[in-house]
Parts: structure tokens; sequence; C-alpha cells
């Protein structure tokens, strides 16, 4: 069971792209927005460095090589508390000076340690410094650090916060090179179906407009691609038959023209040269004048002949060329035709056998032109084999079709010139032809007039072995 491929619709596959354009906007929605959070999270870590939000980052078993450049730099300063509340080492821009810390003191390093934001309203508890504090159990001390807030605002949403003017740049940034790599993506699969199938169309066609009507479109597709490839490569081809039969037509028409030339040129010659002579030679005798009259009428009937045979081939060939069909008995048709040419059988010494059914097989022909085409076959095989040839003629009806066989055994013809043998002034012995009065014309009318009928004609044949030609013709 053949199972036809189900043809791709252009639509279809534009309906998949923008699927897969939406797939692909979606994965880069998400992969933008993780991107872009992940980078706000490194960059906003990163930015994590102020002393503030890891007081033991300066932290020392010696409190004394504790660095306080960053907490000077902000006017800032620390102070040692040991485990008796007992203020024992301090360094930077104090405050106020204390030997102890009250609970109250604590309470305020407390509550500063929970306020991050210094752009946040001052609440009621909070003072004028941010406090951090860390720790040293190995050493049994706590360090209280203290940075006035006026100087932490400057620096702490420039140096610890991601601003959310980059922030929003950054994402835009990152968005758009997502955006373009997608796009990219996109347009080189879009390439594959639409871009592509176009520029290789393109391409056959340019090579057609320059003349290469051998040019053909390798592409696969289901679609109106595909059909459209089919279309090129059929008009490719059609052009390309025309331009083939064109220029066998025209080789044939110069080739017919130097063939007639030729083949009018010899008798024509004769004639003319014989006449001239008789007309120069008044006193020859009787006997060669008749000699030579013999010898142009000869002449006459061959250019005759040839003329009339060309004409016969031009008519046949024209497009308003029409057959007058009759339905008649095609066995009777051929007896009669065998019976006017058995008189030169037996002259020449052939043998002949024929196989003629007794009942009818009736059949649409032309009789004035099928009986010019079997004759041009019979006289062939007449003239062109020596005595002794044995002829044989049969027809009988196949199915819907009418098969006529003409076969003799003699000389046969040669295999190279078998294909051709068909087309105009193709000879098999041009001396012998120019002898007997062929024109060269015989089997191209014979063809012609059974292809008219719808009909086929064919031929084996072998030099030596004789020849066969078969004719079937449609019996409807």
């Amino acid at each position: 069971m053949i199972m036809k491929n189900k043809r791709k619709k252009l639509a279809n596959l534009l309906l998949k792209n923008y699927i897969l354009l939406y797939v692909i906007m979606t994965v880069i929605l998400i992969i933008s927005l993780i991107t872009t959070l992940m980078l706000g999270i490194i960059l906003y870590l990163n930015n994590q460095n102020s002393v503030l939000d890891n007081p033991y980052s300066i932290m020392k078993d010696d409190y004394r090589d504790i660095n306080t450049t960053e907490i000077e730099k902000l006017n800032g300063f620390i102070e040692i508390i040991d485990n008796n509340n007992k203020v024992i080492y301090t360094k930077g821009k104090l405050k106020e000076d204390k030997t102890n810390l009250s609970l109250e003191d604590f309470n305020l390093i407390i509550e500063n340690n929970y306020i991050n934001y210094p752009e946040i309203s001052k609440p009621h508890f909070c003072s004028d410094y941010m406090y951090r504090s860390a720790y040293n159990k190995e050493k049994g001390f706590m360090m209280i650090i203290a940075i006035p807030r006026e100087s932490v605002k400057e620096v702490y949403l420039k140096e610890r916060k991601l601003n959310p003017k980059y922030f929003t740049i950054l994402s835009i940034c990152t968005c758009t090179f997502i955006l373009f790599v997608g796009f990219i993506i996109y347009s080189r699969v879009s390439s594959k179906n639409f871009v592509r199938p176009l520029k290789i169309l393109i391409d056959g066609a340019q090579k057609i407009s320059e003349g290469d009507y051998s040019a053909r479109i390798f592409l696969k597709s289901k679609n109106e691609f595909g059909e459209l490839r089919d279309a090129f490569n059929t008009m490719a081809e059609r052009i390309e038959l025309e331009k083939t039969l064109k220029e066998k037509s025209e080789e044939a028409r110069r080739r017919l023209i130097l063939d007639i030339s030729h083949d009018l040129k010899n008798p024509l010659a004769n004639i003319i040269g014989y006449s001239d002579f008789l007309i120069k030679n008044q006193e020859i005798s009787k006997e060669e004048r008749l000699m030579y009259l013999n010898v142009i009428q000869s002449n006459s009937l061959r250019a005759n002949n040839l003329i009339t045979d060309l004409f016969e081939f031009s008519k046949l060939q024209s497009i308003d060329f029409m057959l007058t069909m009759e339905n008649k008995d095609i066995c009777e048709f051929l007896r009669s035709i065998i019976a006017s040419y058995i008189p030169q059988m037996e002259e020449k010494g052939f043998q002949y056998d024929f196989d003629i059914p007794e009942e009818s097989i009736f059949l649409n022909f032309d009789e004035k032109n099928l009986d010019r085409a079997l004759s041009n076959l019979i006289l062939n095989s007449i003239k062109y084999n020596p005595p002794n040839t044995q002829i044989y003629i049969s027809v009988k009806a196949i199915k819907d079709k009418v098969i006529i066989t003409l076969q003799d055994n003699g000389i046969g013809i040669p295999k190279e010139l078998q294909r051709n043998i068909f087309d105009p002034f193709v000879r098999v012995d041009e001396a012998r032809n120019s002898k007997s009065g062929g024109t060269g014309l015989g089997l191209a009318i014979t063809k012609s007039i059974i292809e008219k009928h719808g009909g086929t004609i064919s031929i084996e044949s072998d030099t030596g072995k004789g020849t066969k030609f078969t004719i079937e013709l449609n019996n409807l």
C-alpha cells in the first residue's frame, strides 16, 4: 500500500516558529531575571566591605594592634571594655571620655546595632553615633566601634548598597544582551526554513536567466517551497527540452536543405547537360538523340519524385494536416496492397508468406495514406534485397491494438543507422539509393503517417540477417 506524504503547509511552519519564538522569549525573560538577580546579589555582597558590616574583620587578640584607620577617617573611635565594664583602651576621636560604661550606654549600643540604614529617620533612642560591637572570647574583652551618623550617610549607600539607578542600567543591559543572543538563535532557526530556501530559489532563477537551462534546484522541503521547487525544475526541464528540440529542428532544417540541394543537383545537372548537348549538336543520330532524351526523362522523373515526396513529407509535418479516417477491414485492405506487389516479388524471385486472418478486423484508418506507408516498406524490401529473399507479412489483433509485421531475411540495416533510419534523407547505401531513384524520404513519410494514426513503428535488423518492421495501431 502506497502511503502519500502529507504536505506541510508554510502556515504551519510559521505557527511552529511563532511558538518557538514565544518559548525563546519566555526562556530569555526567565534567564534575564535570574541573571540580573544573581548579578545584583553578587555586586551587593561584594560591596559588603565596611567595618560596620563586620566588626570582627578588624578584631585582634592584642587590641593595641587593631587597625582603626577606616574608623578614624570617618571621625569615629573604638573603645575596649573588659569584663568589669571598664574602658581599658580608646583610640580615635572620642565623643566623651569615660572610664566605665553604664547600662544605658550598653542599651544604646545594642539598639544601634539593629539600625543598619542611616537614611532612616532617627528614632528617639538613637544617638548621633552608629555603634557596632565585637567580643573576643579568648582575651575576654569587648570592642565598641562608634562612627558619627552623618559621616556614615555619605559613604554607606555609595559603598555598601547597590545603587538603584546602576542596578536598573545593569538589568537593562543584561536583558538586552540576552535578548540579542536569543534573536540570533531564532534568526538562525528561521533562516533554515525561510532564508535558505529563498536563496536557493533565487540562485536557480539567476542561472536560468543567464541561459543555464540545465540548472536544477535541490531543496528538501514538503511545504510550498517544495511545490515551488518542483514547478521550477519542471519549468527548467521544459525550457531545456524546448531548447534542445529547437536546436535539433534547426539542425534538421539545415540538413534537409543541404540534402534537397544535393539530391536535386545531380538530376538537374544531367538534364541541363544533356539538353545543352542536344541543342548544340543537331547532327547527332536518331539513336543517340533518343538515348540522351531517355537520360533527361529519367533524371526529370527523379527530380519530380523527390519534389513530390518532399511535398508529401512537408504536408504530413503540418499541424493543419488531417487524416480522412474510415472504419474498414484492415485484413481486406492488406490483401489488396499485397496483391498489387506480388508480380514484382515473383519477377525478382522473392519467396513470400502472408499470415492474414480470414475474419475481419475493423480499424479506423486513412486508406490512402496508410497504403502509402505500407507500400514504402514493401517497395524498399523489393528494391534493395537480392533475389530469393523471403518476405513475411502478418496482421493480428491483441486486445485494443492491431499489430502489422513486415519482415524479410535480406541484407539488413547496420546498427549505427537504425536509430535515425526514420529521419529524412537517411540512406543505408547512398550509391544504391541514387541509382535506384530513392529519395531518402520514404521511411520518414511512413513514420509520419503511422504517428498521425496514433500508432508507432519500430525496427529490428542486423546486417546480413534481414529487417523486421512492427507497426502498432490503436483499435479503439
